[in-house]
């Protein structure tokens, strides 16, 4: 989508970035983006970019589709470009993508500053397909402003968004409270900010009020005629990252967090069949965990026991089962690591505070670490 004969990168009549990649049409890009959905790397010569990728999930019927479309509208009037991929069910019968978002963005054909691409899931969870993500980096590297990556839904398990995306909307309707309750473990993972759209429809305050208690803010749209949308952009282009975290030498891993349900049934595979040596237990109380600590030459493992039912190893392990919880680094200037990770806006999960064994700690969200929660301990 888009006129073949200009430029994907540089917007309508628009020079190309300083810098950036070499003058490239759209139906070059095609070609690439087919390349890389068929399982090729992003071009090594390509600029990583500095566009914002926005991932946009929610349940069906909540207007995904309509409220991108409204995005790319308001996006455009600001003069930025922007790269939509639109992850559909795949086709039974051919595997392609069904219901694309291509016939859904009719408004925006002939944009010479919007590209937009369909993707079929072909059989991939999580709400998005395999090469969704080395796409949307393509995109960016090709040098749009934003980037849109729009997911089939989302549910408890589809949150494979929150580690492919800079911003993760959430997209509601009025009167899901019942749905909102049953997928609200998973929202409170992946959501950087909650929509509310058809927000004049009966049941919208309800919907508002269940979101609440949760910390991502909460904005109101009707896509269809674009009520909210500038608002919402402002929030989003907001969260846009900035300087690169520098490289720091000095970091080394503390320890790898097992959750647990007894520590009393899991300590005698370490201490006896590993022989590894039990350095100390205690009790956290502000976390309801109890502790135990492992010698592990270099590092430590943490086996992590709840002690009540609103511990986060409680509900970590009710959703996952025993297993990884998190890992641990160890850095010689914690408020310099909490300031550059901010700056990249990535996600905290608390202010520093004093955890098992006395130590400064921080928790980074897995939607800003690739998946993984991350703890930043200060170096005693």
């Amino acid at each position: 989508m888009g006129n073949p004969a200009t430029t994907a990168f540089a917007g309508p009549g628009g020079p190309a970035r300083t810098g950036g990649p070499p003058p490239m049409s759209f139906g070059e890009l095609a070609k690439l983006a087919t390349a890389v959905e068929n399982g090729a790397p992003v071009p090594a010569d390509l600029p990583v970019g500095e566009g914002l990728i926005v991932g946009i999930t929610g349940p069906a019927g909540a207007g995904k589709s309509s409220l991108a479309s409204a995005l790319v509208t308001e996006i455009r009037k600001r003069g930025k470009t922007v790269a939509v991929i639109a992850v559909d069910p795949s086709s039974r019968a051919t595997g392609g993508a069904i219901l694309g978002d291509r016939i859904r963005m009719q408004a925006h054909h002939g944009d010479s500053g919007v590209f937009v691409r369909s993707m079929a899931t072909r059989g991939a969870q999580g709400g998005l397909a395999r090469t969704s993500l080395p796409l949307a980096r393509l995109f960016r590297g090709a040098g749009f402003d934003f980037v849109l990556l729009e997911t089939v839904g989302a549910g408890q398990d589809e949150i494979d968004i929150a580690a492919s995306a800079d911003v993760t909307l959430v997209v509601l309707m009025p009167g899901m409270g019942d749905e909102v309750q049953a997928i609200k473990a998973g929202m409170m993972e992946i959501a950087d900010i909650f929509v509310i759209n058809k927000a004049d429809r009966p049941g919208v305050e309800q919907t508002a009020a269940d979101l609440e208690a949760m910390l991502p803010p909460v904005f109101r749209t009707v896509a269809i005629d674009g009520t909210g949308v500038a608002d919402l952009l402002d929030e989003i282009a907001a969260r846009k990252p900035r300087a690169a975290i520098a490289p720091d030498p000095r970091w080394r891993v503390d320890h790898i967090g097992v959750a647990v349900r007894s520590l009393a049934e899991s300590l005698p595979f370490y201490t006896e069949r590993l022989a590894m040596r039990l350095l100390g237990e205690e009790t956290v109380a502000q976390e309801q965990v109890r502790v135990a600590m492992l010698d592990a030459a270099h590092s430590r493992i943490e086996l992590l026991e709840p002690t009540g039912p609103e511990s986060p190893i409680s509900k970590f392990l009710a959703k996952r089962g025993p297993g990884l919880h998190h890992v641990a680094m160890r850095t010689a200037d914690l408020r310099a690591a909490v300031e550059r990770l901010r700056a990249a806006g990535a996600k905290l999960l608390n202010e520093p505070r004093r955890g098992a064994g006395g130590h400064l700690y921080v928790f980074v969200h897995p939607g800003s670490a690739g998946g993984v929660l991350w703890e930043i301990i200060q170096e005693s």
